[in-house]
């Protein structure tokens, strides 16, 4: 009933298909519900008759509507299809009337848009397939007993079948009305067409405004279907995954670029490996299976996957270009945006990585103090002078791993013991303001005390914290000003890139210091960066956020005292990233977080040890299916410890932690 161009969605639907030659009559098969009598009334009164039936037995509502219609053949036109095209189904129905065949399709071998699908079948086949199809997807979606695409997970009837196939494949195309992204496609390009268009006037169109696309192309086929064929029990298969690991691994070592990305962190052989796309809040592996996803990339994307702003700011900057012989415009926009958004932003260099940038502010400090020593709290990124306080410090000089000393957050005194002690040598302190549990009263303070006092430089690693605790990190909301600070991640919504900001007093040091990279100013992610500081800010984003974690970590709570795990499992931490937390495992506990994350993934969640927020997470939906899908997890997960032994219901490998680095 949405409108488009000035009239209601099935409006068109019904337009479109009572133009095809070879139709004789139309029927709106919709349900008995309530939630459908404005539909019914609305169609009735454009003449059109209406059969209704039950809401989830979509089949013998087929065969209600074809009885009433005394119809001999049916063919079936779903109502998200708004651009259906009458000379597209005229060709279905001509090819069905050459009487060869039970049933006739344009979606066996895809070639014509999604939302052109028509399929043609008699009436007996339809009453043949209501009496011998049982199952309830089979009834919900009407045709798979009789095409048999699903074959290898539903008995399929005996049914001869014919395609109509277009000399060109424009299967890719997505013309449908499923998503939000589609209305809004739709919504374009409906008003933009003549008369009585038909679908080569739309494929002119998009040849010559082809920004159109990009609207709802993140979309795969067939996604409801997927969907529910999720939502059934032990449906879900990983059989691409895992065979792509083994190609994958030949050539890549952990068959990822990432070891929080890599197998090591899932129950490998019951849980997706390798992510084929995504869109909003939700993912699709290689097997077709849908996961809301919390982990985001490691937390890059804010707003969402796809998120149609940044994408048009990407698309506009490729038409001008990528990288330049010179520096671009754009390095000083974006530059302006985080001095003006961050306290101690006075310069700014970009790298890409965090990596890059904290390695730099190391460097940076060293040059600036003369001294070479550093004092670490948290998580730095993957460099010899961090990397080798931590167990995985294979390869690191041990000179190298003698001048950096890692220090417990939220111990203060712990701090100016080591300075007292070492202050003369110490570069610069680094620490992330916040970790698992927020930065205790004073705690922040104290360390920019006592770093002035020793002459050090303070740096806070905000490539977490940046632009999610609030648009000028942590900084800004706790009112401590460091001397330099790091952030990346979230500042571009996925695009590479990441910034050291600080003191110009020290940032000048980037003139001496070797700081230079070929891609430091590669302009999609500037282009993109700026584009999510802008909707971040506009958008208010960092509030909803917390107020969005605040939320789900009561709900989920809530669940896991429903499931009777409340002395084992926590949400807890900030709003802003809620963390889980394992108490008085009654196992194992690498083998608990095993058989979590096995049914998480099991029931469509792909969720680690942090909720990982974005903007699309607010979706009512998405809030829905996440409560839901999560008691689901927690109820196989309480099964699997009443059991004699619960490492019986692993179903895939163990976890393998890479390291703890927030404490």
């Amino acid at each position: 009933m949405m409108k488009l161009a000035g009239k209601p969605a099935v409006q068109h639907v019904i337009e479109r298909v009572s133009a095809a030659k070879k139709i004789d009559d139309v029927c709106v098969a919709c349900s008995d519900a309530p939630g459908d009598d404005q539909l019914a009334e609305f169609v009735a009164n454009l003449g059109v008759k209406v059969v209704r039936g039950d809401e989830n037995d979509v089949l013998t509502r087929f065969v209600q509507a074809a009885q009433a219609m005394e119809a001999d053949v049916i063919v079936r036109i779903t109502a998200d299809c708004p651009m259906a095209d009458p000379g597209v189904i005229d060709a279905v129905v001509e090819r069905y009337k050459k009487g060869d065949v039970d049933f006739v399709s344009n979606t066996l071998q895809r070639s014509y848009p999604d939302g052109l699908d028509v399929e043609v079948f008699g009436r007996s086949v339809l009453e043949k397939t209501d009496r011998e199809a049982t199952d309830s997807f089979l009834r919900s979606h009407v045709t798979p007993y009789i095409h048999g695409r699903l074959k290898d997970r539903f008995p399929c009837g005996d049914f001869s079948k014919a395609q109509v196939v277009h000399d060109g494949d424009f299967s890719k195309l997505r013309w449908t009305l499923d998503e939000p992204d589609d209305f809004t496609f739709l919504e374009r390009v409906l008003p933009k067409l003549p008369e009585g268009f038909g679908w080569m006037d739309v494929l002119s169109l998009l040849t010559q405004e082809p920004a159109l696309l990009k609207i709802n192309n993140g979309h795969g086929l067939y996604e409801g279907v997927k969907r529910d064929l999720g939502d059934l029990k032990n449906m879900r298969s990983f059989d691409q995954s895992n065979r792509f690991f083994e190609r994958a691994a030949k050539s890549i070592p952990l068959a990822s670029q990432t070891f929080s990305k890599s197998y090591q962190q899932w129950a490998k052989g019951a849980a997706p490996l390798f992510i084929d796309r995504a869109r909003g809040a939700r993912v699709w592996d290689l097997d077709g299976n849908e996961y809301i996803d919390y982990v985001l990339g490691l937390l890059p994307i804010v707003l969402s996957h796809r998120d149609p702003d940044v994408d048009e700011a990407i698309i506009n900057q490729m038409d001008k270009g990528i990288l330049f012989s010179l520096a671009s415009p754009l390095e000083a926009e974006l530059a302006e945006r985080l001095i003006r958004l961050i306290p101690c932003a006075e310069k700014v260099r970009f790298g890409k990585n965090g990596s890059d940038v904290t390695t730099a502010a190391v460097r940076l400090a060293r040059a600036h103090t003369g001294r070479e020593k550093v004092a670490v709290c948290g998580y730095h990124g993957w460099h010899d002078w961090y990397i080798g306080t931590t167990t995985r410090n294979a390869g690191v000089p041990s000179g190298v791993k003698s001048l950096t000393t890692d220090l417990p957050f939220n111990d203060a005194d712990a701090l100016e013991d080591f300075l007292n002690m070492n202050g003369d040598d110490v570069a610069c302190v680094m620490l992330e303001p916040t970790s698992k549990s927020p930065a205790a009263p004073g705690y922040l303070e104290r360390v920019r005390e006592v770093t002035e006092k020793h002459g050090v430089v303070l740096v806070f690693d905000e490539i977490v914290t940046g632009f999610r605790v609030s648009l000028g990190g942590a900084q800004e909301k706790s009112g401590v000003t460091p001397d330099l600070a790091t952030f990346g991640k979230s500042m571009a919504n996925g695009m590479p890139i990441s910034a050291i900001v600080g003191k110009d007093q020290i940032m000048s040091g980037m003139e001496e210091i070797f700081f230079s990279t070929t891609f430091g100013g590669e302009t999609l992610s500037l282009a993109a960066a700026i584009a999510t500081l802008d909707k971040l800010e506009k958008e208010n984003v960092p509030q909803r956020l917390a107020t969005l974690g605040e939320g789900l970590k009561d709900s989920l709570n809530a669940l896991i005292a429903n499931a009777g795990l409340a002395d084992v499992l926590l949400w807890e931490g900030e709003n802003w990233w809620p963390r889980l937390s394992v108490m008085n495992a009654p196992i194992n506990e690498t083998m608990l977080i095993t058989l979590l994350r096995q049914e998480l993934a099991a029931n469509g969640l792909l969720l680690g040890a942090g909720l990982n927020l974005c903007l699309a997470h607010e979706n009512a939906e998405v809030k829905k299916q996440t409560a839901e899908r999560y008691g689901l997890a927690l109820a196989a997960l309480a099964e699997a410890l009443k059991r004699e032994d619960p490492a019986s219901a692993l179903r895939g490998a163990l976890v393998e932690p890479t390291f703890a680095v927030r404490k």
